[in-house]
């Protein structure tokens, strides 16, 4: 045929013969197009959810590079510092803070003075009715403020001894769980706290005053987190996603190509050359990847817009749905079209190079010697694992380019893994029976196709487990959190008894006297008292911003570690730490490492301060774990002030217990902390469990239809040598279930070598093992493949009189 054409006729023919078997063959591709839809759809949604979710500003900063929080306790130094700030850099935001009573409750009302045309502050303030308030008796509420004071929009309320009409509701976007009063910008009212928010990098932070004097304000500067993980993330996602596609179309295209061998062949009898035979491949490949992305990114963008609200949910900020990643949408299609012709055109490169008459035969090739691929696959997961390493040199910190590059060639080095563990098959197969005999020596003998299939199960599977492992990681293991499950911690429930140095003796324990009560419901009279450093007003006439233990994670940030506090001989011993045994020089005691005293209300720089001395024990973040020696506190000048009490029982408290405690503590105007819960992130093990196996299965259940839908003259034969039905159910579901244990193995195996390397500096985050989802993949998913395997053989044909024809 293509002898006698010239080059561009030829090209021609073939296309116009290229897209009539599409035509004529597209239910023999249904499978391939659903599952390819489907990994597209995932990829969009998940690509669009994350770059929406990254995007989207931090709850306090806005638009705003940097914020400060400044106390209001000398009102005169706090509007002297705003301006020394607005001298600094230029515009500065400032929003107002006021914490005022609710009657009949003890938690106190946030009250806010913010203008809704701010430079910095828009993305923080939202309308979602009504109007904002111009006039100084108008208020706007959110939903959580308008529930608490039982009011709607035209109804009136009391705030501050003044009575305010509601005219509209509002919500910070970036943090929809801030509950606030709004009230207008131009309102006098006094304020217990500003926030300023401005852009810190205009001048250095150790910039010059205008006197001549060094230093800043009497602020601590935080800036904004870098977003370099988030972005590694996110190019991590789509590269896996993007290989699982083209996985699945690979897996596909090899039965599809093993399929149109004889066609291919009689193609190649008529005189077509071998890039004609690719070119038949290619472009089925590229058509069926072009449908694909097209249904895949529209059912993509839908699921992202009916997923929003639950997604707004889960990170707690507004979520814009006609804010979507266009350029990540557009090369997610691309790939998928290039992921569907590169699976199609490496077997048809295989079968142009077959012999004419072996083509015809339609039998399948020999199978490839693995130790080679075996050998590249163990280098390629050496070096992605290295790659690894090097591209996260800290928790904080992340290379995304170096960490794709890794990922990339851990993933190649688990598919190269496969052949092999095809090949390994054959060994248990001498021992079993005669219907699982056959079937495991069916998919040695299509080692090419299996492998395929196994590589992309093994993927989804990988993604499942890593989820799973990662939500695991993150919880807090039982020496991590805020507090431990027989801790708990009584604070001042009122928002107006700040820690205050100045409180005598009399107010102390009356304050005592009030925790016992919320103690006693516990059954304890054990409590130890806890106090902060604050500076004294008397000798830097400035806020009472608490000293606070941080670790630097850039030249003018810090990641806040905890609340240190004054180290009184209950809680050295506490610690079990010898009061004789602490030095002069030493100033701070803790259990973390890497960490400076910061004191922003001298300078937003670390405290000029001692030796720190490491101590063991749990590095809970709201128990005592840091202590400020007696030498620190005369050193700086500082003075205790009490801000709550510490619980520790001896056994686990029970939720009964903990909510007596509440209610006791809600009587007394106090407040109560315990362990904080991380019930999402065990719903996300379940969810990623479930989505992994369910994804495992239909890919095995697409793979298990191809290979049925190929091996018609097997089955005629099995018949004709009178297999029953049952046996022939047993090859299907011995196929699909040796799949899904090889799957499993590779799966769990590739996501825990990324994972180690991802967790090289912090491999006990890896412990314990998510133990019972693990299981549920190695032991649930063989069966239910299984199962699917015996259900998809279907009626077996019981005569062999009539030959399937191509």
């Amino acid at each position: 045929m293509a002898a006698g054409l010239r080059p561009r006729a030829a090209r021609r023919a073939v296309l116009r013969w290229a897209w009539r078997l599409f035509r004529r063959e597209w239910h023999q591709q249904v499978a391939v197009l659903a599952l390819m839809t489907v990994s597209v759809a995932a990829a969009v949604a998940g690509a669009t959810l994350a770059v929406t979710a990254s995007s989207a500003s931090q709850g306090e900063f806005g638009d705003a590079p940097s914020m400060a929080r400044l106390d209001a306790a000398t009102p005169g130094s706090a509007q002297a510092t705003i301006a020394d700030a607005r001298r600094r850099w230029g515009s500065v935001e400032v929003i107002a803070h006021t914490s005022m009573a609710v009657p009949g409750s003890v938690v106190p009302l946030e009250v806010r003075r913010q203008d809704p045309a701010g430079s910095f502050g828009r993305p923080l303030l939202s309308l979602r009715s009504g109007r904002y308030p111009a006039a100084p008796n108008e208020v706007a509420l959110t939903d959580g403020a308008a529930e608490l004071l039982s009011v709607g929009i035209g109804g009136r309320v009391v705030l501050g001894d003044v009575q305010r009409t509601v005219v509209g509701r509002v919500e910070n976007p970036s943090d929809l769980r801030g509950d606030f009063a709004l009230l207008s910008p131009d309102e006098g009212a006094p304020a217990d706290s500003w926030t300023l928010l401005f852009d810190a990098d205009r001048r250095p932070v150790s910039a010059v005053r205008e006197d001549g004097t060094r230093g800043g304000p009497n602020i601590g500067i935080m800036q904004r987190g870098d977003a370099g993980p988030v972005g590694a993330l996110l190019l991590v996602a789509m590269t896996v996603s993007m290989a699982l596609v083209g996985l699945i179309a690979a897996s596909a295209f090899i039965v599809v190509a093993h399929r149109r061998q004889r066609q291919l062949g009689m193609l190649a009898a008529l005189g077509a050359a071998g890039r004609h035979l690719r070119l038949v491949m290619l472009v089925n490949g590229a058509l069926v990847g072009a449908v694909a992305a097209t249904i895949g990114s529209a059912l993509g963008m839908l699921g992202w817009v009916l997923a929003a609200p639950a997604a707004e949910r889960a990170a707690n900020h507004r979520l814009d749905r006609l804010d979507l990643p266009w350029s990540l949408i557009v090369a997610g299609g691309l790939l998928a079209v290039a992921a569907g012709a590169a699976a199609a055109w490496w077997p048809a490169r295989s079968v142009a190079r077959l012999p004419v008459m072996t083509a015809l035969s339609g039998r399948p090739s020999q199978p490839l010697p693995v130790h080679r691929s075996l050998a590249a696959a163990l280098v390629l997961l050496s070096l992605g694992m290295g790659g690894i390493v090097a591209a996260l040199p800290t928790p904080e910190h992340a290379r995304p380019l170096l960490l794709v590059t890794g990922m990339v060639a851990v993933l190649i080095g688990v598919v190269l893994a496969a052949p092999a563990a095809i090949r390994a098959m054959a060994f248990p197969a001498r021992r079993l029976p005669v219907a699982a005999r056959l079937a495991l020596r069916d998919l040695v003998r299509h080692q090419a196709r299996a492998a395929a299939a196994l590589a992309s199960i093994t993927l989804g599977l990988g993604i499942a487990v890593s989820v799973v492992v990662l939500a695991q990681a993150s919880e807090y293991r039982s020496d991590e959190g805020n507090l431990s499950d027989r801790q708990l911690v009584i604070r001042l429930g009122d928002a107006r008894s700040a820690p205050d140095p100045d409180l005598g003796a009399p107010e102390l324990d009356a304050l005592d006297a009030r925790a016992l009560t919320v103690a006693a419901a516990l059954g304890t009279t054990t409590l130890l008292p806890l106090d902060i450093a604050v500076p004294a007003k008397k000798v830097t006439d400035a806020n009472h911003e608490p000293v606070t233990v941080a670790k630097p994670t850039g030249p003018a940030s810090w990641r806040f570690v905890s609340t240190p506090y004054v180290a009184t001989p209950e809680l050295l011993r506490q610690l079990h730490v010898d009061r004789g045994t602490i030095g002069d020089e030493i100033d701070l005691l803790t259990v973390h490492g890497g960490v400076s005293l910061l004191d922003f209300t001298e300078r937003p720089e670390p405290a000029d301060a001692g030796a720190v001395r490491r101590i063991d024990g749990p590095a809970y973040t709201s128990a005592p774990s840091s202590l400020i020696t007696e030498r620190a506190m005369r050193r700086h000048g500082w003075v205790a002030a009490r801000s709550g009490w510490f619980v520790d029982s001896d056994r686990r408290l029970t939720s009964s217990e903990i909510a007596a405690a509440r209610s006791a503590a809600a009587g007394v105007g106090l407040a109560i902390e315990t362990r904080s819960a991380q019930d999402e992130l065990a719903t996300l093990r379940s969810v990623a469990t479930t989505a992994g196996a369910l994804l495992a299965l239909a890919i095995v259940a697409v793979t298990i239809g191809l290979l049925r839908n190929e091996g018609t003259r097997d089955r005629l034969t099995l018949t004709a040598t009178g297999a029953g039905g049952r046996t022939r159910r047993a090859l299907t579901a011995t196929t699909a279930a040796a799949l899904a244990v090889l799957g499993v193995v590779l799966g769990t195996g590739g996501a825990y070598a990324a994972l180690v390397a991802g967790y090289h500096a912090q491999l006990r985050k890896l412990i314990p093992l998510p133990t019972a989802q693990l299981l549920a993949l190695a032991a649930g998913l063989p069966m239910a493949a299984s199962v699917t395997g015996w259900l998809l053989a279907g009626r077996e044909p019981r005569t062999f009189s009539r030959q399937a024809l191509d």
